[in-house]
């Protein structure tokens, strides 16, 4: 009986389980991250998908009595609308005059050349 082998002793076995835990929760957060951020491109995409010719029409029919509300939409569909240069400058003095009735509680109504900078607007964008 002096021959026999002694029993080896236990072998470390390499245990990655908590790599594989922490892969597997960062992949999850990932997938998660990704099917929010297309459902909220989706419904942003949904909430307000104008053409050109649309917002153009909307822009045409503002309706000046309420001067506060009117530079706010000249504002949003003219920056929709301004692509090229020559468009852009307009809209960037367009946008100086009509700060004036944006940031005030009571606004005067809209003096002639704030008006004719919105109509050479038009023009320039309606070409």
């Amino acid at each position: 009986m002096d021959k026999l082998k002694d029993i080896r002793e236990l072998e470390p076995i390499p245990d990655i389980s908590i790599y594989i835990f922490i892969a597997s929760i960062l992949f999850a957060l990932l997938v998660l991250g990704s099917i929010i951020y297309m459902i909220y491109r989706q419904k942003r995409a949904k909430k307000e998908n104008l053409t050109k010719k649309e917002v153009l029409r909307r822009l045409k029919n503002i309706d000046f009595d309420d001067p506060k509300k009117a530079a706010y939409q000249i504002t949003k569909y003219a920056r929709f609308l301004s692509s090229d240069e020559r468009s852009q400058k307009i809209f960037a003095q367009l946008e100086e005059r009509l700060n004036r009735y944006k940031f005030i509680p009571n606004p005067p109504h809209f003096d002639e050349e704030s008006k004719s900078y919105y109509n050479l607007f038009l023009e320039v964008v309606d070409e």
